[in-house]
């Protein structure tokens, strides 16, 4: 199967995913593949900076947290569109990381990601002390969006039609962005900064601008999130959640787009099925596999398909008489 005809397959199953099960079973896998829409969105531009641009962040929560929160308390307290949610989370997240990215851009390898943790860690404890933001109790009953036209979020289909296309169109922007001018200089400056400083990039206004975009994606991504789950914690801020996109990104291969996004629906659907057929031991099963897929493929789930093509392309090559 040509790698066209697998995406092909792959999005029509997530199209018929609302028919395809029980009223029960199919709310249950919605609510899952929806977190999962958001977690890919924010694992998008996380790839585009560390994949791509070479800058691991131990800090993506600050932006997934910030996007959730500014969608929060604009349905709460100015409009119930959720487009106008939306794009308060894409600001919220590109005006944090701007901040951010303009104190700690310079940094690179572990000071990078120390600072990138230590304004995660600052974001989690002011939310955590902000009465306006909930403090501690964070924000409860977020209305349900609308669309427009009369459409309601709160009908848990639409909401995944929704997420489902606001992942395709942040993988469009991805890969938009990934085969540009500006993507190709990423990759560059990833494999040799010194040469492309001597080349004539700006690789620091290179770097900010990829901060940046990761936080847009980031926000959008925690926007989402907040709309599906109509509440928002400060844990969203935590380092845990840094992370765990950290993991995601690493089991399903940094620097391919799609890989990510394949660790992002394996972590989310294999945390979510352990834990309810092992409340106790599940984390100590999660460990292991995850250990495993990195001792058996330290690519990731990208480079285990990646080889398993060369492999059966190798295998149908005719031999040499």
């Amino acid at each position: 199967m040509s790698g066209r005809s697998g995406a092909l397959v792959l999005l029509g199953a997530l199209a018929a995913l609302p028919l395809g099960a029980g009223p029960l079973f199919s709310e249950f896998y919605l609510a899952l593949a929806i977190r999962a829409f958001a977690f890919g969105i924010l694992l998008l531009g996380f790839d585009l900076l560390a994949g791509y641009g070479g800058l691991i962040s131990f800090g993506h929560a600050m932006f997934f947290g910030t996007g959730a929160y500014a969608t929060a308390l604009v349905l709460k307290h100015v409009t119930a569109s959720f487009w106008v949610a939306l794009g308060a989370a894409a600001v919220a997240g590109a005006v944090l990381a701007l901040g951010v990215g303009f104190l700690a851009i310079r940094a690179r390898e572990i000071y990078f990601v120390f600072l990138t943790f230590a304004f995660a860690q600052f974001c989690y404890h002011a939310v955590n002390s902000w009465e306006w933001a909930g403090a501690a109790n964070g924000l409860p009953g977020i209305p349900k969006p609308t669309l427009g036209f009369g459409l309601d979020l709160g009908n848990r289909t639409l909401l995944y039609y929704t997420a489902l296309g606001l992942a395709l169109a942040a993988v469009a922007v991805a890969r938009r962005v990934a085969g540009s001018a500006f993507g190709h200089a990423l990759v560059g400056i990833r494999e040799n900064e010194e040469r492309a400083r001597c080349l004539g990039y700006d690789v620091t206004r290179c770097l900010r601008r990829a901060f940046v975009l990761s936080g847009v994606f980031a926000g959008v991504g925690g926007g989402l999130l907040a709309a599906h789950q109509s509440f928002v914690a400060p844990t969203v801020f935590h380092w845990s959640v840094s992370g765990e996109v950290l993991l995601m990104a690493l089991l399903g291969g940094m620097g391919t787009l799609y890989g990510p996004l394949a660790g992002a629906a394996f972590v989310i659907v294999l945390g979510d099925v352990l834990s309810s057929w092992m409340a106790e031991r599940w984390l100590l099963v999660m460990g292991l596999i995850y250990v495993a897929c990195v001792l058996f493929s330290p690519s990731g789930f990208a480079g285990l398909w990646r080889s398993l093509r060369e492999r059966r392309g190798a295998a149908e090559t005719p031999g040499t008489p």
